[in-house]
């Protein structure tokens, strides 16, 4: 990994919202990006812009608050925590792991690797250890306290200047907010989520034999039940001083390792679970889906461990044999699809979509925290035109869509639709859906298209003399018009503020 902006562009597909807006201005003007932070925004006068809330989606129909990061605040936080990377450090003891989130040997560690190491690690100390506690904190991202973070980030050793812009960033992207200040998706902040609950490590009055944790997941293991439940108290407290607490639902004291490991899973289901994982890990850097197993979600929990459980792979893990496909089929056709068996069909039938396009508007209607999945099944359908009528379909008949599905919705139409009959409907019904929002719109307007009324659109946003995700967006897109005619659209966006004036200066000079 070279660089700050090496380290953004490969993270940007695990992102929650990843508007190819801010994509391109690293890509293409990086220096610029870096200059304007440094004249701009880290001077007296200069500021972050505060930041648009958005609402990924969870399992079923619960939601993660967070925020979309403009192109500028985005750039610096990746910037700070890569320069910042000796900052993170794992605790030397082996007595207590922290498994992931950090940049080793040049190269961030893979989300998906540390995750598989972190479930092992489980498996390995509850066959030894009599007793357990396992716990999480209850919304971790959202409760962390500003100047907790910058404190953290000074004992860590960054430089003054670094840890004064690091806090500028977390007050003004959240219009002074004391807490859920720090962005959820985004692999520097994850590294600053980790690294905070270091001193759970570093604490010498923590007794336990032996503590595991990935993130806000935490083992701990001991022969001694008192041990454990002194070391549980004390641990409560810690966070109660930094204004974290237990998620008491999650939280469990397990006895011995006769119920380590769910039994209910047939062999089948084994291998292709087998599968699955090495299908994730050859298609993404930190392991595709990352945000599945972040904070303070722990679905998939049992399946991971029966992989792990079982680590004698099939050899041959890229072709489905026809009995695997059968399988796979028959889990759609049961009267109630858990969620974990629709994200495992999504990813392994890729080859053999045509089997599953029957099932599509159930897939979209019944597991809005799928749809990234079902936006990259998409890319290996061979009848487009059919995902076209499927999406639209429920579009038009379904009132129940949330955020992160229009705007993965909007993902699918640039990258899959735009050469179907329909392609033009379904921007029109993504844009103007009732549950649409700032974000979702401004995933219509970047997209580089002068077809489907999309020009009008743009040019309605660059003439309101806005400073908002619509706006640059729109200048975005405008990228597809003749030059003269681009710029003299951006001519008056340019006027409206210094963001404004920095991706208009962008469109003009790199397309």
């Amino acid at each position: 990994m070279k660089d700050s902006s090496d380290f953004f562009l490969r993270d940007y597909g695990n992102t929650l919202f990843p508007l190819r807006t801010n994509r391109l201005l690293v890509e293409k003007y990086s220096k610029e990006l870096s200059n304007f932070i440094q004249e701009k925004v880290l001077t007296p006068d200069g500021a972050f812009q505060n930041q648009h809330r958005v609402f990924a989606s969870k399992r079923a129909w619960f939601l993660r608050r967070t925020v979309k990061l403009d192109p500028v605040a985005e750039f610096f936080l990746y910037d700070i925590i890569y320069r910042n990377r000796a900052c993170f450090r794992p605790f030397p003891h082996h007595k207590r792991e922290a498994h992931g989130f950090r940049i080793e040997g040049g190269e961030p560690l893979s989300t998906l690797a540390s995750y598989g190491q972190f479930k092992k690690s489980v498996a390995r100390h509850r066959r030894k250890h009599r007793f357990s506690i396992y716990f999480d904190i209850a919304s971790y991202f959202n409760h962390i306290y500003h100047h907790d973070l910058v404190r953290w980030f000074e004992d860590a050793g960054a430089g003054t200047d670094d840890v004064q812009a690091f806090g500028k960033f977390l007050r003004e992207i959240v219009g002074g907010r004391s807490v859920d200040c720090l962005p959820q998706g985004l692999y520097p902040a994850k590294m600053v989520g980790a690294a905070f609950l270091s001193f759970l490590e570093e604490s010498n009055r923590i007794r336990a034999n032996q503590s595991v944790r990935l993130m806000d997941d935490v083992w701990l293991f001991d022969d001694d039940p008192n041990t454990l439940t002194s070391d549980f108290l004390l641990i409560q407290a810690l966070l109660s001083d930094r204004g974290l607490s237990i998620n008491d639902k999650k939280s469990t004291i397990l006895e011995g390792p006769e119920d380590e490991f769910p039994t209910d899973l047939d062999q089948m289901k084994i291998d292709l679970l087998q599968k699955r994982r090495a299908e994730l890990q050859a298609n993404s850097l930190y392991g595709e889906g990352d945000d599945d197993n972040e904070e303070d979600d722990d679905e998939g929990e049992d399946k991971d461990e029966d992989e792990d459980r079982h680590e004698d792979a099939p050899e041959d893990l890229d072709e489905l044999r026809e009995d695997e496909q059968e399988y796979l089929i028959s889990l759609l056709k049961r009267d109630t699809i858990p969620e974990e068996d629709a994200e495992l069909v999504l990813t392994l039938m890729g080859e053999h979509s045509s089997d599953v396009m029957e099932f599509l508007p159930t897939l979209m209607r019944e597991f809005p925290a799928l749809t990234k999945r079902i936006y990259q099944f998409c890319s290996e359908v061979e009848d487009k035109a059919e995902v076209a009528v499927a999406l639209l379909e429920y579009l038009n008949t379904d009132p129940q869509v949330t955020e992160d599905q229009l705007f993965w919705f909007g993902m699918m139409a640039e990258d899959h639709l735009l050469g179907t009959p329909k392609a033009g409907e379904v921007l029109r019904a993504l844009y103007e859906s009732e549950r649409a929002t700032v974000i979702t719109k401004a995933k219509i307007l970047e997209i580089p298209e002068k077809r489907f009324g999309l020009p009008d659109l743009r040019e309605e946003q660059l003439r309101t003399g806005h400073s908002d995700w619509l706006a640059w967006a729109a200048a975005i897109g405008a990228r597809v018009h003749p030059k003269g005619q681009r710029n003299q659209m951006l001519k008056y966006f340019r006027r409206s503020s210094p963001m404004n004036q920095l991706i208009g200066e962008f469109v003009e000079k790199s397309f």
